[in-house]
């Protein structure tokens, strides 16, 4: 399968490249470029890559700006000759409440995720249109349960989880499947002022059902499965993934 990941180098983005290339050739996407060559680099050197035949590489690309999407989809495209599956892990987490939350912050929340997830079925549809795919994003399980000053990230991963719904049935005639995962807090660099603070760490936790954060690890599993052929009767669904976080108490 020919996979392209966004936000590669993102705390579940890269876990999910050194998972995926194990068994797909993968295209991977990040506003540092030197980031993405030194992963790809990374993942060449595991021990496990002398045995793979599949390939990877990666480009610049700015996932909340249409015109960057456009020429790294096209870049992806002719490298891996086709696409069957586009995985964007592209985030940001605002803290504030609506009245100390400006414009300028609204708008940078919602164009790195609602924007670039937008962007991500905007431009990959001519390249999925002939055989069909599966496009997975990532909103939150913020979207699902109300938390103190998450309006701005609360209200655009509740726009993605709207946008899935919309696009799987826009595009379920051509065969291409769009769902989403909802994580709780997982430890990523994203959210490392959270979880270096002990308090805010412990806080945190008992939110969550099983009393713990998540890892990157947690979401290998659930996207393997999405994205496989066996799962083509799946879409259109928000799939939480959050220890419990938007319905166990």
């Amino acid at each position: 399968m020919n996979i392209v990941i966004i936000g590669a180098y993102g705390g579940i983005g890269k876990e999910l490249s050194y998972a995926l290339h194990k068994n797909h050739n993968l295209f991977l996407g990040a506003k540092d470029t030197s980031k993405i060559d030194n992963l790809v680099f990374d993942i060449t050197q595991d021990g496990l890559y002398e045995e793979n035949t599949h390939s990877i590489n990666g480009a610049h690309v700015d996932a909340s700006n249409f015109d960057s999407m456009k020429t790294f989809f096209e870049k992806a495209n002719g490298n891996l000759n086709s696409i069957d599956c586009v995985i964007n892990c592209v985030g940001s987490l605002l803290l504030k409440p609506a009245h100390l939350t400006s414009e300028v912050d609204l708008d940078n929340v919602f164009k790195t995720n609602v924007y670039s997830c937008f962007s991500s079925i905007k431009h990959s549809f001519k390249y999925l249109r002939k055989n069909g795919g599966s496009i997975v994003f990532f909103s939150s399980a913020a979207s699902k349960v109300g938390l103190k000053n998450h309006e701005a990230i609360s209200s655009a991963k509740g726009a993605i989880s709207s946008l899935v719904l919309a696009a799987a049935s826009t595009y379920a005639n051509y065969n291409i499947r769009v769902n989403a995962i909802a994580p709780g807090l997982v430890s990523t660099p994203l959210t490392q002022k959270i979880v270096a603070n002990e308090t805010s760490l412990e806080y945190s936790k008992n939110l969550h059902g099983l009393k713990r954060i998540g890892n990157p690890e947690n979401f290998i599993p659930i996207v393997e499965a999405l994205i496989d052929n066996k799962s083509d009767w799946i879409t259109g669904q928000t799939i939480s993934v959050d220890g419990g976080l938007s319905n166990v108490k």
